[in-house]
């Protein structure tokens, strides 16, 4: 399927009849941050019955289920990575590397169908490639992971409490750390504004449901982009969009654009949603 092959936009109204590829990179993301408070946003796929990732039989882990993924979305989650500055990941991540369950190699992607997307940086006078932040409790983080991120920026964001030794072995590798949080774990209210301190001003979470819901905790996120899949799968293991305690005061939303897309998955279509925090 063509990436110029349209969505139809359904909100706001008139609808009408969008191109797919340039669709969020026409959000200008890269220009909606402050110097003191950067423009922070995530993505998720879902299925109707809110599965992101479910269960594999024969591994304590969830994966992203093959009939969701879709090479459509995948276009607009790298549309997404090239207007940040920094990428928001988890330790998680680099363990599914070395092992060869992660999904793909971090954005942007090298592969000639993004080419555009890369040029599209470069115009804007934004680097490369974003910069990486790896969010992590244990700092149980495989350095080889690291090596084809080299030519980037990598940093790492723990706790108050984080294991010195682990800490001083990252920091010998050219990793820059930052403590951000008590105990081990990192608070996203302190974690922004040092982000902010070192100039990012469009971050993009990719790190999952654990990582959103520490984002979300902070009130720190400024969008939303979702896109559902019309399809049920059911079962019993499964990730939804957030993973931690009920969020007080719960986090209103409000829409702010939503798109058709007939043409994947295949014999099912998804749905693209624009949230941003209610005020």
């Amino acid at each position: 399927m063509s990436m110029q092959t349209p969505v139809t936009r359904l909100f706001p109204a008139p609808a009408e009849q969008c191109s797919l590829e340039g669709l969020y990179l026409q959000h200008q993301l890269h220009t909606r941050g402050l110097p003191n408070r950067p423009f922070v946003y995530s993505n998720f796929i879902t299925t109707l019955d809110g599965r992101i990732a479910v269960g594999v039989s024969d591994r304590a882990t969830h994966t992203i289920p093959a009939v969701t993924g879709n090479t459509r979305d995948w276009r607009l989650y790298q549309e997404l990575a090239g207007q940040a500055d920094l990428l928001i990941t988890s330790g998680r991540f680099y363990r599914q590397s070395v092992i060869g369950e992660a999904q793909d190699m971090l954005p942007v992607g090298s592969q000639p169908a993004f080419a555009d997307i890369r040029n599209w940086r470069l115009d804007q006078g934004l680097r490369a490639q974003p910069d990486i932040a790896i969010i992590s409790g244990s700092l149980d983080i495989p350095l080889t992971a690291l090596e084809p991120y080299r030519e980037r920026r990598i940093l790492v964001v723990t706790g108050a409490e984080a294991d010195q030794i682990k800490l001083g072995k990252l920091q010998d590798y050219g990793i820059d750390v930052i403590q951000a949080g008590t105990g081990t774990q990192v608070d996203g209210s302190i974690m922004i504004p040092e982000l902010a301190a070192l100039g990012y001003k469009s971050i993009y979470a990719i790190a999952g449901p654990a990582v959103f819901h520490t984002l979300l905790q902070a009130r720190v996120i400024d969008r939303l982009y979702l896109t559902i899949t019309q399809q049920l799968l059911g079962g019993d293991a499964f990730d939804t969009l957030t993973r931690g305690p009920l969020l007080t005061p719960v986090q209103n939303m409000q829409l702010v654009n939503l798109y058709h897309d007939p043409h994947a998955p295949a014999n099912a279509g998804q749905l693209l949603g624009i949230f941003e925090p209610r005020t």
